[in-house]
């Protein structure tokens, strides 16, 4: 945890300019923008990909519904890292800080529940807004969610959701908060991640590592690259009028912020489960 607040420092300094506002004047405008700018590149990550992490069902409720998503060995796998054998890595935030004003700022993520998998993995979030959570899952799931700041974590809500709901949250984080986790109180390999955003200037990488942000005003800009489990990147960028200006952005994995997780190659459950009981994956094998 030391290492979360050395690494995230340089982050909660630069967010604290745009992204929580405590005054109307540092709020953001939206306005027409002329003579605009295009962003896009890639994000890659160099380096042993850490493995996921695994939770054997047996330790949970609800094996067998959630077991339809396993690895067919009685484990759930939580993927944190969506990396293509090329390097490319998905998921990762992209957000510029510092744009008073620009583009419409039209934005409400829903957070999607279904075979006991918190969809997407990595969502943004606006502070003083709603977020929408949608089960499709015939059973209850109690949705928590907190803050993160240096070594402390705050409860921000905590909703169970009944078998295909849909539940409305408010965001509404902290001073100088700017990290959002979404977890289940009852299947602790169900879990989510944002990051405070103050202007549509966003994008999450997809799965080839690519992002595009559009309709930038121009100007010097800094620019976060943020994945939960890494060191950020920070590039200063100049946008121009109507051009579109290239970046790229490569993580290291020997900057992971948690050290690596054990590759846990054997189980005590493994000489203690009758096979006959483990829940064999129907929907989904992850790998």
């Amino acid at each position: 945890m030391k290492k979360f607040s050395l690494f995230y420092g340089l982050i909660f300094v630069l967010l604290s300019f745009i992204c929580l506002p405590s005054s109307k004047s540092w709020a953001y405008e939206e306005e027409r923008v002329t003579n605009a700018g295009t962003y896009s590149g890639k994000v890659t990550l160099t380096g042993t990909v850490p493995p996921p992490r695994r939770f054997h069902l047996i330790t949970f409720p609800n094996m067998e519904y959630c077991g339809t998503v396993s690895d067919g060995k009685g484990d759930r796998l939580l993927r944190e890292f969506e990396v293509s054998d090329k390097g490319e890595f998905g998921q990762v935030v992209v957000l510029f800080v510092g744009v008073p004003k620009g583009k419409p700022f039209e934005y409400n993520p829903e957070i999607k529940i279904e075979n006991c998998l918190i969809d997407p993995f990595i969502a943004p979030v606006r502070n003083n807004h709603p977020i929408k959570l949608i089960s499709k899952d015939p059973i209850v799931h109690d949705v928590q969610a907190y803050t993160l700041k240096d070594d402390y974590t705050f409860a921000m809500f905590n909703k169970p959701i009944k078998p295909n709901a849909t539940e409305i949250k408010n965001v509404k984080f902290r001073p100088n908060h700017y990290i959002f986790r979404i977890q289940c109180g009852v299947h602790s390999y169900m879990q989510n991640w944002g990051i405070a955003i103050g202007n549509p200037y966003f994008a999450v990488t997809g799965s080839d590592g690519s992002f595009s942000i559009s309709e930038i005003p121009p100007g010097e800009y800094d620019v976060i690259a943020w994945h939960p489990l890494m060191k950020p990147i920070v590039h200063h960028v100049t946008i121009s009028s109507n051009e579109s200006t290239p970046d790229s952005f490569d993580f290291d994995s020997k900057d992971v912020i948690v050290p690596y997780h054990d590759l846990q190659t054997g189980y005590r459950f493994d000489t203690a489960l009758i096979p006959s009981i483990i829940p064999k994956s129907t929907v989904l094998i992850q790998h």
